[in-house]
């Protein structure tokens, strides 16, 4: 079913032309296929939020391009900030800023429904300290570090940090 709206069919085209050069260029950004085409979806939602401004545009292409940029910057520095967090020592404390709540589970999707990763992932995105996670999980906050240690070896391990 084609879109009714006009601006939809200029999405939709923008879309189309774009798509094979816009690909490439977040594949060989990401080095993740699904990652690459989640980037792409993601600056052709944020097109679709921002109609007027981007068909406005003398070269909407270009607005499209750098929006893409962005979403992959965005994209990075959380798998980044994933990273570092994998590889804290012990008595390292996470950082306190709040990071952007991207699909981290597309990230990592090899990993991702481990409790292993879970628990990572709790501490990382949603700032759960140490003390809390042992409370909810029932055991003693000794017990909640030797797993939060556990966990972060099995996960260095498999994504070979």
């Amino acid at each position: 079913m084609a879109p009714s709206e006009p601006w939809k069919l200029e999405i939709e085209k923008l879309y189309k032309e774009m798509y094979p050069a816009l690909y490439t260029y977040a594949l060989r950004v990401l080095k993740n296929p699904a990652l690459a085409e989640e980037a792409i979806q993601d600056a052709f939602c944020i097109a679709c939020a921002k109609r007027d401004q981007v068909l406005s545009n003398p070269k909407p292409q270009g607005w499209i391009m750098m929006t893409l940029k962005h979403v992959m910057q965005n994209k990075l520095r959380l798998q980044q900030k994933l990273q570092r967090m994998l590889s804290l020592s012990d008595g390292e404390e996470l950082p306190t800023e709040k990071p952007e709540l991207l699909n981290v589970d597309l990230l990592f999707g090899n990993v991702s429904d481990s409790e292993d990763f879970q628990l990572l992932k709790r501490m990382a995105l949603e700032q759960c300290t140490i003390p809390e996670l042992a409370q909810e999980l029932g055991i003693s906050v000794e017990a909640c570090k030797k797993r939060v240690q556990r966990a972060r070896k099995r996960l260095q391990k498999k994504l070979k940090v």
